[in-house]
């Protein structure tokens, strides 16, 4: 099912910065009413109406097999290949229709899992700022949920809750999506980078707003990219040798490299480390050596190195941990690792319970997330974190205000 919207210019005008705004105040006093009072446990500790500050179980049967998160909304591959999502709907991003309300009645939401995409099998989802993308077996790419500035790639601009296909027949390897931005972009075998939607924004350097995918020259054949992530105003990836690179916005030493100027071609993240694991947020960013030990640069709590989360990293510092992690996953302010048996350590703010780890406290250097669960994938949102554990159940920790932990708030 489609819905149309008016056009994007008008959207733009209008500004999405109040809205958001204005959720969060609702959020707020939420949570400062759950304060006062928490319901029972759902096989993993208290859960309060409106958060959990450690893994709560999602209500569904099916089993998962990874994970990923977007800006409200979380979304999981099942075993079988279909994809299911919860959380905010407001723009059709859980791939079917919905008939909750969450936020004191203010938003379209699903507190527990909706088999998107009419049931399609994908090899890897990724969820954006409002929006879903699936990548298919044979390489063809699909999205779903905002349209307004060009997010699903077809070029009509037309919001949908079903799948629509990614234009211009590209066959790609990997797909990646920024939570906060309405950018999503698929890398080829060939190395090359083709991107759509509405861009970085901010007037950063970066790739070109469009309806339909659009090389993005200062990337593509640049650096042998086999890894991608986005932020807000910048972008990361590694080449084959394990080597980062980073583009875009240097605010907050986003670029790694040390110079603290923005460039709009890659510039090589400073130190000379061989990741095999990158993921990049709003304010940071975290890699992965090939001996587990985490590294990050940027802004706050979320770089994990015990330094005041005003402080700004310019150049990867090694986390604070004696941990190694097998996958590292990054939200704003705040970053989690899996180790290689499955405990997940998270750090940074614990806003909404995000950090997993039973109290209320941020942690500038990793905490175990609680409950001693062993989980196989892990990803985040801007609002919670969720894990598949070794059976393939969904566990999820932080803000429910949306339904985004996949439980009745």
């Amino acid at each position: 099912m489609a819905t149309h919207d008016s056009d994007w210019a008008h959207e733009a005008r209008r500004g999405r910065a109040g809205r958001w705004r204005g959720l969060l105040a609702l959020a707020a006093a939420a949570l400062a009413l759950a304060a006062c009072g928490s319901s029972g446990g759902d096989g993993g500790g208290a859960v309060a109406s409106r958060q959990a500050n450690q893994p709560v179980a999602v209500a569904t049967a099916t089993r998962f097999a990874s994970a990923t998160g977007g800006n409200w909304h979380m979304c999981m591959l099942a075993t079988d290949g279909r994809t299911l999502c919860w959380g905010s709907n407001e723009r059709g991003q859980l791939g079917a229709a919905s008939t909750q309300r969450c936020m004191d009645g203010n938003l379209d939401c699903s507190t527990t899992p909706l088999v998107a995409a009419g049931g399609a099998a994908y090899t890897q989802i990724v969820a954006g700022d409002l929006i879903t993308c699936g990548l298919g077996a044979a390489g063809a790419a699909s999205c779903w949920g905002m349209d307004l500035g060009g997010q699903l790639g077809d070029g009509a601009a037309t919001s949908s809750t079903s799948p629509v296909a990614v234009a211009g027949g590209h066959v790609f390897t990997a797909l990646a999506a920024s939570a906060s931005t309405g950018l999503a972009c698929g890398l080829t075998a060939d190395a090359s980078v083709w991107c759509w939607g509405t861009g970085f924004g901010f007037g950063t350097k970066g790739p070109a707003a469009s309806t339909t995918p659009l090389r993005w020259d200062a990337v593509s054949g640049s650096v042998a990219w086999t890894r991608l992530t986005i932020g807000q105003g910048h972008a990361c990836g590694l080449d084959a040798a394990g080597a980062a690179w980073c583009v875009g916005s240097a605010s907050y030493g986003l670029l790694g490299d040390g110079a603290g100027v923005a460039s709009a071609t890659p510039v090589a993240v400073a130190g000379g480390h061989v990741f095999r694991d990158i993921a990049a947020s709003i304010q940071h960013t975290c890699a992965l050596a090939q001996d587990g030990q985490a590294w990050c640069w940027g802004l706050g709590g979320g770089v994990g190195n015990g330094a005041a989360t005003a402080a700004i990293q310019g150049t990867p510092v090694a986390v604070t941990t004696d941990q190694r992690f097998a996958s590292i996953a990054a939200g704003p302010e705040r970053s989690c690792g899996l180790t290689a048996d499955g405990h997940a350590w998270c750090w940074g703010d614990m806003a909404g319970g995000a950090l997993g780890s039973g109290d209320d406290q941020a942690h500038t250097t990793p905490v175990a997330v609680a409950g001693n669960h062993r989980f196989i994938s892990l990803a985040m949102s801007n609002v919670d974190t969720c894990a598949i554990d070794t059976d393939g159940a969904a566990w999820c920790w932080g803000s429910n205000d949306t339904g985004a932990l996949g439980i009745p708030p």
